[in-house]
């Protein structure tokens, strides 16, 4: 009986932590790690990323930014083509993207940052995403520059 009321009572503890852990994992301003990622926000840059490395930056963009409302503003979508082709004219080819960090606003409000790695150079990747009721993980905002040393803090 003791066992019995001994397992009870660890079931009981994990369940109690597993939800507060999967509750904070979700808090304003809680840092995400890379194993927190949704998987469809992990999968549509992992696809984006790929496309890059394979030279097909305005696919790569076309594909990314499919539901998203920044499709919609070619200026900035053309801007961020042009930016990053040249990238990879000054820094040489795009290899592949690390994961750096990342923070949560709410639990449908995201930031993750990322470190291209080029030839030359590495270059920051930002990149803001929402979970809208209807459309799901949609891309919001994207950041790139050559300010990769922020990472590092003073």
């Amino acid at each position: 009986m003791k066992i019995l009321n001994l397992i009870s009572v660890f079931i009981l503890l994990s369940a109690i932590a597993f939800s507060q852990e999967t509750k904070l994992s979700s808090s304003v301003g809680e840092p995400i790690q890379e194993v927190m990622i949704p998987k469809e926000v992990k999968s549509s840059l992992n696809n984006f990323f790929e496309e890059i490395e394979d030279g097909n930056v305005k696919e790569a963009f076309d594909d990314f930014l499919k539901d998203s409302p920044i499709k919609n503003n070619t200026e900035d979508v053309n801007s961020l083509i042009n930016q990053t082709e040249r990238s990879i004219k000054i820094y040489g080819k795009f290899n592949e993207a690390e994961f750096v960090n990342g923070h949560f606003a709410s639990k449908s409000y995201i930031r993750l940052r990322y470190l291209g790695l080029y030839d030359k150079y590495p270059m920051r990747w930002i990149f803001t995403f929402y979970n809208s009721p209807k459309m799901g993980w949609i891309v919001t905002n994207i950041k790139l520059d050559d300010l990769s040393e922020f990472y590092l803090g003073d």
